[in-house]
């Protein structure tokens, strides 16, 4: 790793900017972009630290399961920045923080001492028993903060943790695809396969909503072995958007039962389910029987958009949780204090009596979303399902066929990726190819990756405008416009 072009730059200067992912062919860029009223308009003068995509040779044989290059997101946030095109690709809000978490944070680290000292490694006192007030009626139990709650390093360190505490060599583990694509890296690192069902829209046509998205059961079924170990199970789900009824979740959690299996709810996006979805955020951990096998994971970044801070959890009964933070100690020891002890007092303010922060929350973000809705079908030409909760549209790309370049020409089999490069570059708004967020053998998925797109809508809505104007102009021919808006 080296670095260049670094300047001396105090943290008043840098205070306000936004750190951007760019990837360019053989390195990986990190630069330091001004939130300004244009589109993705750099600083002239940018903090660069570069960094090598080769792999040594002394390398685990366990890192040939992960590419090399990095993530799609890397690669598509790199040729945002490239086209300067409208990035609605990866899922970090642009939102503005409320006063009273910003707050939070500059009491927290305006303490002279104790707050910049290591904390307890199960989690910082005053965060677990936030985290298990605010958790006793929705769980239906009131968890122990002490021996039922493990503070982690954003919920990818939960997940991490979690699969290194449960998997032996060859041990299974069910994912339903798509999925987020920290589920299949951390089993296998830890050892274990994925085995994975799909979660499919209705054969032959575009999903109207989330909630025509549905699991076959007797595959998932079919899908345990003797090897089985646990199931995800992503509530809202990314990228999809879907709400779990109560019905569904009670056939996954007796096969689980019957099966004894160990659940891992995901459900980071817990506290963003929308006003139309038909069924109401339900814990998994709540339903009959399921607490003892339940794994529940958890996001300060997601809750209340604050995705740099990197706080998450698992929640479960106390021999679970023992077992993850037997791997946490190992692995982070602990989470940053002064953002821990931030992220407790903000979500004591949030439940207050008097305080609407959520429900407001719910309120934007759905906003947000209807207005996404409103661009990609009426000016983009796509065909986008409703979600009923989480940060992401998925949205048909059948109607661009025409446009795209073919496989032969591109050198690209995935349609997808060659969907979300040719908007990216010729229209000038970026999504995710969501094959990415499947298995990485040939005909993962069906067709279904490959007609569909992935869209952000945790986004200022001058940015969604943003890229109506940019679909706008592509349709209009104008090429100069596209590039000025």
């Amino acid at each position: 790793m080296r670095y260049d072009g670094v300047q001396d730059l105090g943290w008043k200067a840098v205070q306000s900017w936004h750190l951007v992912d760019l990837q360019d062919y053989s390195c990986t860029e990190w630069m330091l972009w001004r939130p300004v009223n244009r589109l993705n308009s750099p600083v002239s003068r940018s903090f660069r630290l570069r960094m090598t995509s080769t792999v040594s040779t002394k390398s685990a044989k366990r890192l040939d399961h992960l590419d090399k290059s990095g993530t799609v997101f890397a690669e598509m946030t790199g040729l945002a920045i490239k086209h300067n095109a409208v990035n609605l690709g990866q899922g970090f809000p642009t939102l503005p923080v409320p006063k009273f978490i910003r707050d939070a944070a500059a009491n927290a680290v305006a303490n002279e001492c104790m707050t910049h000292q290591y904390t307890r490694s199960e989690g910082h006192p005053r965060l677990v028993q936030a985290l298990s007030k605010f958790y006793a009626d929705k769980i239906g139990r009131t968890l122990n903060p002490l021996t039922e709650i493990v503070t982690t390093v954003g919920a990818t360190e939960a997940i991490y943790v979690t699969m290194q505490a449960l998997l032996s060599p060859g041990d299974e583990v069910i994912l339903m695809q798509p999925y987020y694509d920290s589920y299949p890296a951390a089993v296998r690192l830890s050892g274990g396969v994925p085995v994975v069902v799909d979660l499919a829209p209705p054969k032959g046509k575009a999903a109207v909503t989330s909630a025509e998205w549905k699991l076959d059961m007797e595959a998932l079924r079919k899908a345990v072995t003797g090897r089985t170990k646990a199931v995800f199970l992503n509530n809202p789900h990314n990228p999809v958007g879907k709400v779990w009824t109560r019905e569904e979740l009670m056939e996954v959690a007796k096969i689980a039962e019957e099966k004894d299996l160990v659940v891992i709810a995901d459900e980071v996006y817990e506290t963003l389910v929308f006003s139309d979805s038909p069924a109401p955020m339900i814990k998994f951990a709540s339903l009959p029987n399921m607490f003892s096998r339940t794994i529940t994971l958890g996001s300060i970044g997601k809750m209340f958009g604050v995705t740099g801070w990197k706080i998450g959890w698992c929640l479960g009964p106390a021999d679970l949780i023992r077992s993850v933070w037997m791997i946490h100690q190992f692995s982070t020891f602990a989470v940053v204090t002064p953002l821990q002890e931030a992220a407790a007092a903000s979500l004591e303010a949030a439940c207050s009596p008097d305080a609407a922060f959520f429900a407001q929350t719910r309120a934007t973000y759905e906003a947000h979303r209807d207005l996404l809705l409103r661009v990609l079908a009426e000016r983009g030409g796509l065909t986008p399902t409703k979600p009923h909760g989480g940060y992401f549209v998925m949205a048909d790309t059948s109607a661009l066929e025409a446009f795209l370049p073919g496989a032969e020409e591109s050198g690209e089999t995935r349609r997808d990726f060659r969907a979300c490069r040719f908007m990216t570059t010729e229209m000038g708004v970026t999504a995710i190819p969501p094959s990415a967020f499947y298995e990485r053998v040939p005909g993962a998925g069906g067709d279904v990756p490959g007609r569909h797109a992935r869209f952000a809508f945790c986004k200022g809505k001058d940015l969604i405008e943003g890229a109506g104007e940019r679909f706008e102009a592509f349709f209009k021919g104008d090429k100069s416009k596209r590039q000025k808006i």
